[in-house]
């Protein structure tokens, strides 16, 4: 792919990250003191039933017109693989809603948290991968996979649930600040091939 499309999808990574973080913040403050609930659960309140979607397919947008551009200038091919899992999984987490904490689990609540699940986990792998690059984004991907082990173990341990909303928030900030980082390095990346940049 030529430079200019290279800008144009980082470009575009950039524009819906701006709109899906825009959206998200909004609803954390429309729904303050909710925060025990995960980002999902917002699709059963007011605001939440129209725009909790449309948080995540921005987000999903913006990851995958950044793996997009990651391709176009010779990124890893793993890594582009890992994050379009990742944008897509939020697609299907828009598509899919979960069902309220109280009430069974139902199939669209089930291929929610296994969307979620894979991409939570891809994520931070591709970003690991990209480490290799630019070793800043280690730390954070080490973070995430604490982060996601915790936010797990709140569905399993008892009395832990209450704090699956605090802990998703921590796991999506640093997952988003990967998405973030790629997209400022994607439009620092010159004409050269992406392999060929040295370590910063």
């Amino acid at each position: 792919m030529n430079e200019r499309m290279t800008r144009l999808m980082t470009g575009s990574a950039l524009l819906w990250m701006v709109v899906g973080i825009s959206v998200a913040i909004y609803l954390e403050i429309v729904c303050a003191g909710t925060v025990h609930q995960t980002f999902s659960e917002y699709v059963h309140t007011g605001q939440g039933a129209r725009l909790a979607g449309v948080a995540m397919l921005a987000i999903g947008f913006a990851s995958l017109a950044a793996a997009g551009a990651l391709w176009s200038v010779g990124g890893p091919r793993s890594a582009y693989w890992l994050i379009l899992v990742w944008g897509i999984g939020l697609a299907v987490l828009a598509i899919f809603p979960q069902e309220p904490a109280d009430q069974a689990l139902t199939w669209h609540g089930a291929i929610h948290r296994h969307a979620a699940l894979a991409g939570l986990i891809t994520l931070p792998l591709a970003g690991l991968l990209l480490s290799r690059q630019w070793p800043l984004l280690r730390p954070s991907c080490i973070a995430s996979f604490v982060a996601l082990v915790v936010f797990v173990l709140t569905f399993v341990v008892p009395g832990w649930r209450g704090y699956s909303g605090l802990v998703e928030r921590f796991v999506l900030g640093v997952d988003i600040g990967i998405i973030a980082v790629l997209i400022r390095r994607l439009i620092a990346v010159p004409a050269a091939v992406f392999r060929t940049e040295q370590p910063s």
